[in-house]
């Protein structure tokens, strides 16, 4: 099911028929592999239905997926969910380009699912995909991960399943990783411990319906049938976070959405998604998102990469030019 915080509609939708072999794309009977270089028409805020597992061997500049704004350099590895918008914009390519920026696997959404109900040896590949819906980014990779993305490319068929499944199954055991924030609900994949408990269920869905409003942990509590101690010590045993911790990234997520997505003032936003001062919401923010809210909202504005960029200059100038040609026009007898 399409999940409409991540399928925006400033993201263009990119299916399996409609990709050009030409920009260097092969059929993927399930698992498509290709090398993508920069600048390219495929560098562009864009989200599709596969999973997209990329290697980046050249370059360094800024990923954007969801609401998360990062960097990467040459080494950098990313795991990226179905529907999630996103784009990784080269930042220091040459003049004249680069041939392979990125090594990239897509492969269908329940692929590694349906084989580890025949196989239990790929619950470690399924595992990885069920730790977030959103996306993860692996830190220091090595010489061996690299050569595991260099099998994919160059195997097919029954190879390259077993090349895919045991390139995931070492990512899934990778001590150096982290999450891409998602402004999302959690769904019974990617949340398996807090679906377990219908009480953490409840004042999840509260916050993510209600994060503007007070929701003290009394509050959470009464919700959750307990009193605020023991939801308290429920909500962390469960989930591994605090829950005002908890609350503080879905208010902080929503934020980067508003942020993103229209131009309201920060102050303003800041009270919209339930924060009580400015230099609160400042401090949290920076603390998750390590940059202010203005300077997320001026870096988001690059996510449609560089050619979107110099089209929205290109679009600028003609309107100027146009604008002074009909100015001289009428200044005429």
């Amino acid at each position: 099911m399409e999940d409409p915080s991540h399928a925006r509609p400033d993201a263009l939708f990119e299916s399996e028929l409609a990709r050009n072999v030409e920009l260097g794309r092969e059929p993927s009977g399930g698992i498509g592999c290709y090398v993508h270089g920069t600048p390219s028409r495929l560098e562009r805020w864009h989200y599709h239905d596969e999973y997209e597992l990329q290697l980046v061997v050249q370059t360094s500049g800024r990923t954007y997926v969801g609401n998360h704004v990062g960097a990467f350099q040459p080494g950098s590895v990313v795991l990226i969910g179905p529907r999630v918008p996103h784009n990784i914009v080269s930042l220091d390519a040459p003049a004249a380009g680069v041939n392979e920026r990125s090594v990239v696997i897509h492969f269908a959404r329940d692929l590694m699912h349906k084989a580890a109900e025949l196989l239990a040896e790929l619950q470690g590949a399924v595992s990885l995909l069920d730790r977030d819906r959103c996306g993860i980014e692996f830190l220091n990779a090595d010489r061996d991960l690299h050569d595991g993305f260099r099998r994919v490319q160059d195997t097919s068929g029954v190879a390259r399943f077993c090349a895919l499944a045991e390139l995931l199954q070492r990512l899934d055991r990778w001590p150096e990783c982290r999450f891409f924030s998602s402004t999302s609900p959690p769904d019974g994949r990617s949340q398996r411990k807090a679906v377990m408990d219908p009480r953490v269920e409840r004042v999840q869905a509260l916050v993510y319906q209600n994060y503007a409003d007070r929701l003290s942990l009394t509050k959470a509590g009464d919700c959750a049938g307990v009193s605020a101690y023991a939801f308290s010590r429920l909500f962390r045993r469960v989930t591994g976070s605090t829950y005002t911790d908890f609350l503080i990234n879905v208010r902080v997520a929503r934020a980067c959405e508003m942020l993103s997505k229209t131009d309201v003032q920060v102050a303003s936003i800041c009270y919209m998604v339930g924060f009580n001062n400015i230099s609160n919401f400042n401090r949290h923010f920076r603390r998750l998102k390590h940059m202010t809210p203005s300077e997320y909202r001026s870096r988001m504005s690059g996510r449609f990469g560089a050619a979107a960029a110099e089209g929205s200059a290109r679009a600028q100038r003609t309107q100027r030019a146009q604008r002074a040609q009909a100015s001289t026009s009428s200044g005429r007898i």
